[in-house]
């Protein structure tokens, strides 16, 4: 399946309304759109093992959740149940910063300008976030160098196939 992840910024007033609109824009467009709080992404490379490891999770018909975009947020907040990855993960009243991944055959500069959002990938940086979120301690964080801590989400999200 065809994807395409960034980040972007733009005001969540109301999270049920941009999520219905997301569905609408989805159906219109054959695709499927995770949203997510960029505040929670530990880097690029955790956002992109997400959306990898939910594909594979389609491919192999061992999907949790009932969509590509919710098992992709299960695997980014490193959750097993989709209403744990939603309120970890999930946009929510005054997210100002997004995780985006759409599947499919349209792209995010196009969900972009539906939202009135700006493109800035720059929100997915690790710098400045809360490792708590997706469950990594505060002792596993300091056993690494700074350059490093962010590869430990990425075992949180590799570690999530262990647990189904």
């Amino acid at each position: 399946m065809i994807y395409e992840i960034g980040g972007a910024r733009g005001t969540v007033d109301d999270p049920e309304g941009v999520l219905k609109k997301a569905h609408v824009w989805s159906e219109a467009n054959g695709a499927d759109v995770l949203l997510a709080d960029a505040g929670v992404v530990l880097g690029r490379d955790h956002l992109e093992t997400a959306v990898r490891h939910a594909l594979r999770a389609q491919s192999t018909g061992t999907m949790a959740a009932r969509s590509v975009s919710a098992e992709a947020l299960r695997y980014l907040s490193a959750q097993r149940q989709v209403a744990d990855a939603i309120r970890i993960a999930g946009i929510h009243r005054g997210s100002k910063e997004l995780a985006i991944a759409v599947f499919g055959r349209s792209g995010i500069q196009e969900l972009l300008a539906a939202f009135g959002w700006s493109r800035d990938d720059h929100v997915l940086d690790s710098a400045g976030k809360s490792f708590e979120a997706v469950g990594i301690t505060e002792a596993e964080w300091a056993t690494l160098p700074p350059n490093q801590r962010a590869d430990l989400a990425l075992e949180k999200v590799a570690l999530l196939d262990t647990e189904k």
